[in-house]
């Protein structure tokens, strides 16, 4: 049995994380699942994580400016700059697997840590921080991480910055005093916090830094080491598309997701 590669093309924040939520959801239904990598980039965009207030973590006036895209995922975990010098990544497994181990903290370091030791094989130095469920270099972080595990399926995705704008990330991602407050829902005003941390570029940190088409052949690589098993490229299936799309027009593209309710 092979995994199965998506390469998507679309650089809409909004539709890509349609998508990632369409995998988890579809596929946690099925009986047989279909394991799953998946490579993405988006356009400028700040990404939340599902618990999280905006006004806590994003500087919202800097991101109108600059046309930065402002979404949440449905994921939890902190917030992440994405732009076209980030390798987006999501991985959805079966928990029978074999290779997948019991706990979110176990899989973590399997599929992540697998990430890192081949970006390793790169040249990179990267290594897995199981404290932080991420990739450093240097004690400087290069990954964002989120995960999901529900009805048999454990779904992870990451964003890997190899040469992005570290100063819009700084910037989209410094929250200034007295702007407007947003409630996630009327019922859930509890904000999680993100983790600050320091971040770098892969290209900052390597002399030599592989091409895109390079450190995506070795995260295929690491899937493939992991799971003993081949990774051939195939599309979505019907059925993902519409769902998709039916959490596009439902969720994604809708203020109210995203941003939240205005307090009063």
């Amino acid at each position: 049995m092979s995994w199965r590669l998506i390469e998507e093309i679309n650089k809409d924040v909004f539709r890509n994380l349609a998508i990632d939520e369409s995998l988890a959801r579809t596929m946690a239904k099925q009986e047989e699942k279909v394991n799953t990598l998946r490579f993405w980039r988006s356009d400028s965009a700040v990404v939340i994580g599902r618990f999280q207030c905006v006004h806590k973590e994003v500087n919202l006036a800097y991101c109108q400016e600059n046309r930065i895209a402002i979404s949440r995922r449905f994921t939890g975990g902190g917030t992440v700059y994405h732009d076209l010098g980030n390798l987006n990544f999501s991985i959805c497994v079966g928990k029978k697997e074999s290779y997948v181990p019991k706990s979110l903290k176990d899989i973590y370091e399997r599929f992540i840590g697998s990430v890192a030791t081949s970006l390793h094989s790169l040249g990179i130095p990267a290594i897995y921080d199981p404290v932080g469920s991420c990739i450093r270099i240097s004690d400087m972080k290069i990954t964002g991480t989120a995960g999901w595990l529900k009805r048999g399926l454990a779904f992870l995705h990451g964003t890997l910055l190899i040469s992005a704008d570290l100063t819009s990330l700084q910037e989209s991602l410094d929250p200034p005093e007295n702007q407007p407050v947003y409630l996630r829902d009327r019922s859930r005003i509890r904000c999680t916090g993100s983790k600050r941390d320091i971040v770098t570029n892969i290209s900052m940190e390597v002399a030599n830094c592989p091409n895109l088409i390079e450190i995506k052949e070795a995260i295929v690589g690491s899937i493939e080491s992991v799971s003993g098993q081949s990774v051939v490229k195939r599309e979505l299936t019907s059925e993902e598309k519409d769902t998709s799309q039916v959490l596009y027009q439902s969720r994604y593209s809708k203020s109210t997701w995203n941003l939240g309710t205005p307090a009063p």
